[in-house]
């Protein structure tokens, strides 16, 4: 059973995240911070240095031993079945290509893991 304190420390993971974003997109569209070459800078930069680096410390401080290994299990086949799905939606569809199979199992599987996934865990493991 979910409990408020278990709820306040999910909640206090993810707003910082989506109030970020929120700043993000508000400062290129409505406020006019950032011109779209600072924003391919910054994304640039956000791709090569900062989510390489934020995933290596967090795979460097995980205890494989201490590993929840029926959690990693259902990550495994949900993306598997999300595989399987858009690979027969890719094969037997009229409008299902590479392109969209590629783009459709990124959003289904990798903001999860990146974005939300390392503050979930974080606020949900490490007390």
């Amino acid at each position: 059973m979910i409990n408020a304190k278990d709820l306040y420390t999910v909640i206090s993971a993810v707003v910082p995240l989506y109030v970020t974003m929120f700043l993000a997109y508000g400062s290129v569209k409505w406020w006019k911070i950032f011109s779209p070459e600072q924003c391919a800078g910054i994304n640039r930069f956000v791709a090569i240095f900062a989510v390489p680096l934020l995933s290596f410390k967090f795979i460097c401080k995980i205890n494989p031993y201490e590993m929840n290994f029926r959690f990693i299990a259902a990550d495994v086949i949900s993306k598997i079945i999300v595989l399987l799905v858009l690979g027969l939606w890719g094969r037997f569809a009229k409008r299902g290509n590479l392109d969209w199979f590629i783009t459709l199992f990124s959003l289904s599987t990798l903001p999860n893991t990146l974005v939300m996934g390392i503050p979930l865990l974080k606020a949900m493991y490490d007390g």
